[in-house]
């Protein structure tokens, strides 16, 4: 059989982290600047399955592998979902655009790809739906407890308002966005903040309720400006986002210095995007400001940077 190839986006959530993991809503849209790819083709002279990551210098056999490693766990549940008993010996080729580790869904990319890659290389024709659902389990491997967020967005590929256990709600964009993602450079591992942000809550949870509330809220009201095209109005929320996600305690010094560097050079707001302590902000900026903003964020500790638009027909530009 020919060999089949995959593509998805990466991500960013505009408004709702960690409120989302408790019922509250939030907005994300995909990011079709970077990508993650799957090639799979058949190894008619082998009976494992081999994955390659290029990215990270992969070259390995599944046999080999820890029962609880992702490519074993994605692999495994991948095949029990479609209900099948033995998978061919396969070539998995990874390659991937998406920061790790970065708040900008790379291993909700891996989970939606790899499913679509080895369903369609079988032969099996899933919707979105059905794709998002077995790559959520997967993510619950990865993360523990994920709100969902980060896959739907993904494997609908389109601008989304989300509540978790709610229908996903796609949104309509009257008004292109430009976007800056800047990166500190700095790794943060999800599963961890997600936890110390449940322990937190716990200790008082009077306190964290009022965020997660205050952040759910914000959600709400950007939904109705993002529909009604106020990206002044817009940028002034996710600076308030950001404040609340300082007193939930998951921003750090370095996010908060690029948010800063990010404003005072004339975004219209910005915040972090992800699970926090480390990763990369967001920043909302009008488009001819786009080019001075990312050079100043570069020239004041960035280690990445890239502008990307988001447009009126949901796609991104």
């Amino acid at each position: 059989m020919p060999s089949f190839s995959v593509s998805v986006p990466g991500k960013t959530i505009l408004f709702g982290e960690h409120a989302v993991v408790y019922g509250y809503p939030a907005i994300a849209v995909p990011l079709n600047s970077i990508k993650l790819n799957i090639k799979i083709s058949a190894r008619p002279t082998d009976s494992d399955i081999q994955i390659i990551n290029k990215n990270r210098g992969e070259n390995l056999l599944l046999k080999d592998l820890n029962p609880e490693h992702i490519y074993k766990t994605a692999i495994d549940t991948i095949q029990n979902a479609l209900h099948v008993g033995k998978l061919p010996a396969l070539q998995i080729g990874i390659s991937s655009t998406i920061p790790i580790v970065s708040g900008l869904g790379s291993s909700a990319a891996f989970a939606v790809c790899l499913t679509k890659a080895i369903s369609g290389f079988l032969g099996f024709k899933l919707n979105n739906e059905q794709i998002n659902e077995i790559a959520y389990k997967i993510e619950i491997y990865q993360h523990g407890s994920p709100s969902g967020i980060d896959n739907t967005v993904i494997s609908y590929n389109k601008p989304l308002y989300f509540k978790k256990g709610f229908p996903p709600s796609f949104l309509e964009i009257k008004s292109p966005i430009t976007l800056i993602i800047a990166d500190t450079g700095i790794h943060a591992n999800t599963k961890e903040t997600v936890a110390d942000v449940k322990k937190n809550m716990q200790i008082n949870p009077e306190m964290f309720k009022i965020l997660l509330e205050e952040i759910g809220n914000l959600a709400d009201y950007a939904k109705i400006n993002l529909e009604n095209g106020d990206l002044e109005t817009l940028g002034k929320l996710m600076s308030e986002n950001q404040s609340l996600l300082q007193k939930l305690g998951v921003s750090n010094d370095e996010l908060d210095h690029l948010v800063d560097v990010a404003l005072r050079y004339g975004a219209l707001g910005a915040k972090l995007c992800g699970s926090g302590k480390g990763g990369n902000i967001v920043a909302i900026v009008e488009n001819l400001n786009a080019e001075s903003i990312k050079s100043a964020l570069l020239k004041n500790g960035a280690t990445n940077c890239f502008i990307t638009k988001i447009s009126v027909n949901c796609k991104e530009l």
